[in-house]
């Protein structure tokens, strides 16, 4: 795996409750400012697999499908709509998202070499 920092497109309102819509997942936390706040969140909350997927793809994108062979991570923080998006990654496979300055996402990307053996 290469070397890569490199900003990602925040997410916006609109991607995040299509994507609600998509997946059929009708929680307010991702459609409703009011509703999401009252449960003690900033706002609305775009959903795990949606910043799953962004960084995924944002992977794909530096490294080539064919060199991808596996992507496994642990949310550690909410990602809303607008958030300022870092990846990282480095040489090893290690990965971070970072959202406004918080660690929102780590994990391992394996390399097509690697998830074959």
């Amino acid at each position: 795996m290469q070397d890569i920092h490199r900003h990602i497109e925040p997410l916006s309102l609109e991607q995040i409750v299509r994507f609600a819509g998509a997946v059929q997942d009708f929680n307010p936390i991702h459609y409703d400012e009011d509703f999401a706040r009252a449960a003690g969140l900033p706002g609305i909350v775009a959903q795990g697999p949606l910043t799953y997927l962004v960084t995924l793809d944002s992977l794909i994108a530096a490294n080539g499908l064919s060199n991808v062979g596996g992507f496994q991570v642990r949310l550690r923080a909410p990602v809303m709509a607008g958030m300022s998006l870092l990846l990282s990654c480095d040489a090893e496979g290690k990965v971070s998202l970072k959202a406004d300055g918080h660690e929102a996402l780590v994990g391992t990307l394996k390399s097509a070499k690697e998830a074959a053996q």
